[in-house]
This record gives structure tokens, C-alpha cells and sequence, in this order.
């Protein structure tokens, strides 16, 4: 068999009244000896200096009797009853009457002789010719004037390069040609990329001539030229190397269609 355990001595209420009044007496105690103190106040210093108030000299009175002593602007602001009444208040004018004068008038002479100067020195200075009607030129007949460009137009097609792919001439010349057209044709743009061995990767007609026959030409020729390969420093073995971008403007030479002979068929 164990042995029974101990059972836990339990404290009787007498001693948990007790405990919980010595802690609560022991803060309070703390709390009053350890809080700030009250100093003592400074002694009021003993004044022995003593002041004695005149007699006003007016009224014969001394001046804690008279009247208005206690007003607080009695020596701020102007009063009667302060010492700046006399100088502020009770001030007397002086007797000043201005001279009422005015200058008598006085009328200019008149010349007779210069009245009419300015007008002759006017007439004098500014002569008015008559109106010439019948002298003037004829006005020009409206006609129709030929407005003939100074450039030369030129006589057959040609090609144009603009952008870093102008600074790679072209290996081969490119034959262009002239195209027979009612109207005159527009330039065909076409937007290159070429590769580090001088072949063109792509070719974009970014602006139309107007005739479709014309834009896949150029295009043909974009796509199949070849230009000056780049230097040994921008190229690659295992890709295109570089990328050069550019312009390739084809201007046309237009020619006028042949004459045809319309036969007329009477009604």
C-alpha cells in the first residue's frame, strides 16, 4: 500500500485579513515616505523702504484721498484727473485767422498779326498735288501664266537612300524603270533591314506610288539588293550580326500612254 499524501495547510480568513492589511499598510506607508514633500515656503523679505504720498498742491489734499487715484489708466491715458489732463485736455487754441488773398487776374495780349501764321506755315509745308486719273497704267489683262518649274524633270527613274543605310552603298546598280502612266506617279517608300553580310532580312512599303505594279517592283528589288557588308567587328558566326535600318526611295519616271486610234461607228 502507498503511503496517504499530506493534505495542504489551509489558511483560516483571521489570517488572510491580516496579510492583505500589513501589504496594503506597508504600500501605504511607502507611498507617504517616499512622495514629494512640501518645502517651505521663502520668508517674505521685509520692505523698509517707506513711501509717503504728497499733498497735491491744487486741492490742498493729500493724494490718497482724492478722487480717481484707483482708476488703473489714470497714468495711460489722457485724463483730467491725471498729471496730463492740463497739457492734453485743457489746452487752449491759438488764435490764428489766415489772410484770405487771391492774385488779381492778369489777361494775356492778344497779336493780331500771328493769328493766322500756324495755317500759312501749314500750307506752306504741305502742297497737295491734283489726282493724276488718266496718268496711271492700264491694269494688267487676267491671262493664264504657265508656272514652269526651275528643277529639270528628270528623264528616267532613280533610287534614293536615307537613314544609317545610306552610309552601306549598294554592291550592284539596281535597274530601274520608267512606267507609262495617265497621271505622274508619287515616290514608293520601302523600309530595308539588312544583316552584317550586306543581305536584306526585310522589306516594308511604308508609302504607295499609286500604281500597284510599281510598289511590288520595288519591293522586288528592296528584297534582293545587296549592300557593302559591315565591318569585321559588328559581325557574328552565330547569328546576323548588327542590323542596319534604312529608307529606300524609288522616284519613277512617268511615260505618257500611246495614242490609240478610236474608230467612230455612225448611228
Amino acid at each position: 500500500m502507498n503511503p496517504a499524501l499530506p493534505e495542504p495547510l489551509r489558511w483560516s480568513l483571521r489570517r488572510w485579513i491580516c496579510t492583505v492589511g500589513t501589504v496594503i499598510a506597508l504600500q501605504v506607508g511607502l507611498v507617504f515616505f517616499l512622495g514629494q514633500r512640501e518645502q517651505p515656503l521663502p520668508e517674505r523679505p521685509l520692505f523698509r523702504t517707506t513711501i509717503q504720498l504728497a499733498v497735491d498742491e491744487r486741492s490742498g489734499q493729500p493724494p490718497g484721498t482724492l478722487e480717481g487715484l484707483e482708476d488703473p489708466a489714470l497714468l495711460a491715458l489722457p485724463n483730467l484727473r491725471g498729471f496730463s489732463g492740463p497739457a492734453w485736455l485743457q489746452f487752449t487754441p491759438p488764435d490764428y485767422q489766415p489772410e484770405e488773398w487771391s492774385e488779381p487776374p492778369h489777361w494775356l495780349a492778344l497779336e493780331d498779326g500771328s493769328l493766322s501764321s500756324t495755317f500759312s506755315h501749314f500750307l506752306a509745308t504741305n502742297t497737295l498735288s491734283p489726282p493724276l486719273v488718266a496718268d496711271k497704267p492700264l491694269p494688267p489683262l487676267p491671262r493664264f501664266e504657265p508656272n514652269f518649274p526651275n528643277e529639270l524633270v528628270p528623264e528616267q527613274s532613280s533610287l534614293r537612300v536615307e537613314g544609317e543605310l545610306a552610309a552601306r552603298p549598294l554592291l550592284a546598280r539596281l535597274e530601274l524603270k520608267s512606267w507609262p502612266n495617265g497621271e505622274m506617279l508619287s515616290n514608293s517608300v520601302v523600309q530595308a533591314v539588312v544583316n552584317a553580310e550586306g543581305f536584306t532580312l526585310s522589306a516594308v512599303l511604308l508609302t504607295s506610288c499609286g500604281l500597284k505594279e510599281a510598289d511590288l517592283y520595288a519591293l522586288k528589288l528592296a528584297s534582293d539588293a545587296r549592300f557593302l557588308p559591315a565591318p569585321r567587328a559588328d559581325r557574328r558566326a552565330d547569328g546576323p550580326g548588327r542590323l542596319t535600318w534604312g529608307k529606300l526611295i524609288f522616284q519613277w519616271h512617268t511615260l505618257p500612254l500611246p495614242a490609240t486610234n478610236l474608230s467612230f461607228t455612225p448611228p
